[in-house]
């Protein structure tokens, strides 16, 4: 068991929505996100979410021209597209303080038959309690985890 919060969000365009979140029961903790929207390159399940798309597909996702009256809301494409290739070599997301300061989150992607990637799943904790030496144990207990909700869905569960 982990004891941290669990949260599973999907990405819509150039944001990532909370669909569920489960609390855990310390004291100090990552409150729900359930329900809540930030912006994808900004959030664990984003970044898996994104690492999924192709060059062209993710200028598609930042249009420059979307971003002319706030141009800061728009990621630097060339630096998160190196993000978003250590993403698909690791096969997961460290993300330190990222979404929100002293917040840690590590994540994988849920995936469909057909490989394709529908959520991330990720644990959340404070980064007072983030242990680096855990990260391979928690990396596993999230890949088993994202395993049986995948062979769930395929069996219509």
């Amino acid at each position: 068991m982990l004891d941290e919060s669990v949260n599973l969000a999907v990405r819509t365009g150039d944001t990532v929505r909370f669909i569920a979140s489960v609390e855990c029961f310390q004291s100090l903790r990552v409150g729900s996100r359930e329900g809540m929207v930030f912006p994808a390159h900004r959030t664990t399940a984003g970044l898996l979410l994104l690492a999924e798309l192709t060059d062209e597909e993710l200028e598609a996702v930042y249009p420059a021209e979307r971003y002319t009256d706030r141009p800061g809301d728009r990621p630097d494409l060339e630096r998160l597209r190196t993000e978003l290739a250590r993403v698909r070599r690791n096969g997961f997301v460290l993300n330190q303080g990222r979404s929100e300061r002293g917040v840690v989150a590590i994540g994988v992607p849920l995936r469909a038959r057909d490989g394709d990637a529908l959520a991330g799943l990720s644990v959340s904790m404070p980064s007072g309690r983030y242990d680096r030496h855990r990260l391979p144990s928690l990396v596993d207990a999230l890949s088993h985890a994202a395993l049986a909700i995948e062979s769930g869905l395929a069996r219509g569960i």
